[in-house]
């Protein structure tokens, strides 16, 4: 009978006896941006194209590094040999300069080229040589929207982004917020945006937020922006779209943007949040919502507006069309908030009402309650969820549809850090509806036309 022979086990660490034979090779200074990493990062969409979303934030926390110029050659060769029809890209908050930016320039954004008509690259570290470069191919370039806020434009950039404007015939939504314009650098684009210069008619959407334009010679004062506002609300007849958020507009600087509005047909979103012109300056914006203006939508948030404002402001809305009124962070009270709850039943209806950030009491919850209930007002459409705690109402934040602009302005990431990409995004792209009311019997109410809504 044969005994069975026992295993031997390797005694010896083969990790370290591998090393010692190969060496201890050290990492890599830096991840390789190849085809397939790229293709994890296309997102297909329902129509059959796709969005190429390389964003600074997401690079970094999985490779501890973030985009430069020496990707930008593979992510050109990626985009023109993709079989999908790449139509979007998104590089912000990444390290590429002049240099990229010429290179992404000259070989994918010229017509022809590739599909990409949708391009974010905020927050990078380009000058204004970059934007001379784009002011040169301007002619060649087919896209429609172009985010380059975040960049420092330097002295001559507004200059040379006039340029750009005069010669482009296909951008319409265009943002250039902290790019560090000086005075004369908006003068310029003020001025290839008027149409008595017979310059750019295609941009509908334009934000101007945070300038704060800086001057070696005198201090900043925002009476010259808001002056060039002016003349921009009076000379322009395409844009229907205006953001001027964080530029430390006062209440006298109103007074340039209410005779700008009175001379324009065109604007629809007036976004003029986190300013600070206070009580005077709603009061002067009460009395041009009178005059039954075209606005739509209106954003007042943060500017130390208090009960007389919005006791003024209760006086022009419901003459007006405004359909999404944003008050948020203000310093109002009970009574100001009653004033305005109680402009809401008018002829256009409120689609969206942010009132968070006030001190909301007892009272208004319960008026508020007593709308939600009635069908004025809806839970979707208010930033607020009210509460009950010893027979007394309190209201909580509720984030509604409409405060995700900022979130999506950003660029930040869904779940606060990266997620593990498991398989390549899909997005459904929704299809242009009719809008519909919520209440069935809304229509029997509401005067507007819906399909223009």
């Amino acid at each position: 009978m044969q005994l069975k022979r026992k295993k031997r086990r390797c005694i010896c660490e083969k990790e370290k006896l591998l090393k010692q034979i190969t060496g201890d090779p050290p990492y890599l200074e830096c991840t390789e941006i190849n085809k397939i990493r790229l293709g994890l990062f296309t997102e297909r969409n329902s129509d059959g194209t796709a969005h190429l979303v390389l964003r600074g934030n997401d690079i970094y926390s999985r490779y501890q590094r973030r985009l430069g110029d020496v990707d930008i050659q593979a992510l050109i060769l990626y985009i023109r040999e993709s079989p999908k029809r790449i139509t979007r890209l998104d590089l912000s908050y990444n390290q590429i300069t002049d240099i990229g930016f010429f290179k992404l320039l000259k070989k994918l954004l010229i017509k022809g080229r590739s599909s990409i008509i949708n391009l974010n690259i905020m927050n990078n570290n380009f000058t204004e040589k970059s934007i001379l470069n784009l002011s040169k191919y301007a002619d060649y370039l087919k896209l429609k929207y172009l985010r380059l806020n975040g960049n420092d434009f330097g002295e001559n950039g507004g200059q040379y982004f006039a340029d750009f404007l005069v010669k482009n015939k296909t951008v319409e939504f265009c943002d250039i917020g902290q790019t560090s314009l000086t005075l004369t650098g908006i003068a310029h684009i003020v001025t290839a945006l008027r149409i008595d210069h017979g310059a750019n008619n295609t941009i509908k959407v334009l934000d101007l937020n945070r300038l704060v334009p800086l001057s070696n010679r005198y201090s900043y004062e925002t009476k010259w922006l808001a002056y060039h506002i002016e003349y921009l609300l009076e000379r322009n007849s395409n844009i229907i779209e205006l953001h001027l958020q964080k530029n430390e507009f006062i209440s006298h600087d109103m007074e340039y943007f209410v005779r700008g509005l009175r001379n324009n047909k065109t604007l629809l979103y007036l976004d003029l949040g986190y300013n600070k012109f206070g009580d005077y300056g709603a009061g002067l914006l009460a009395n041009y919502l009178k005059e039954n203006p075209q606005l739509i939508l209106i954003n007042l948030a943060g500017n130390g507006i208090k009960d007389t404002g919005a006791r003024a402001l209760s006086f022009g809305l419901p003459y007006s069309k405004i359909r999404a009124l944003d008050m948020s962070n203000n310093k109002l009270t009970d009574d100001g908030l009653l004033d305005l709850l109680n402009t809401l039943k008018k002829a256009f209806y409120l689609r969206f009402f942010n009132i968070f950030g006030n001190k909301i009491g007892h009272e208004t919850c319960v008026v508020i309650q007593r709308m939600l209930l009635s069908g004025a007002l809806f839970q979707h459409t208010i930033d607020v969820r009210l509460y009950e705690v010893d027979e007394v109402l309190h209201a909580a934040y509720y984030p509604n549809p409409a405060d995700r602009n900022k979130h999506n302005y950003y660029c930040e990431l869904e779940f606060g850090f990266a997620q593990p990409i498991y398989h390549i995004r899909r997005n459904v792209l929704p299809e242009k509806k009719i809008v519909k009311v919520d209440c069935k019997q809304r229509h029997k109410l509401d005067k507007t036309d819906r399909n223009r809504f």
